[in-house]
């Protein structure tokens, strides 16, 4: 579609009063918005997953790291017994 609108505009006799210079001015216009499009589009979908990201931590730490553990009836250390010979 892109392609046959640039082929329709460089046939017509106005393009002809377009020198070379003019021509790449008007492609960098383009180009430049393009830029600031994608670039916005990206910083907001960057900022979206943090904010997913940030709040998915929050729940978590509401819940607690060591939530579900307990050291109730579990010995930290084995005694040794010394076996005399």
């Amino acid at each position: 579609m892109g392609v046959l609108l640039l082929l329709l505009l460089l046939q017509t006799p106005a393009a002809e009063a377009l020198m070379e210079p003019e021509f790449c001015y008007i492609l960098d216009a383009i180009l430049f918005i393009y830029g600031i499009i994608l670039t916005t589009i990206y910083c907001r979908l960057k900022f979206t997953i943090y904010r997913a990201s940030h709040q998915a931590g929050m729940k978590k730490k509401e819940e607690g790291v060591y939530a579900g553990l307990s050291s109730e009836g579990q010995e930290t250390y084995e005694t040794l017994e010394i076996k005399s010979s």
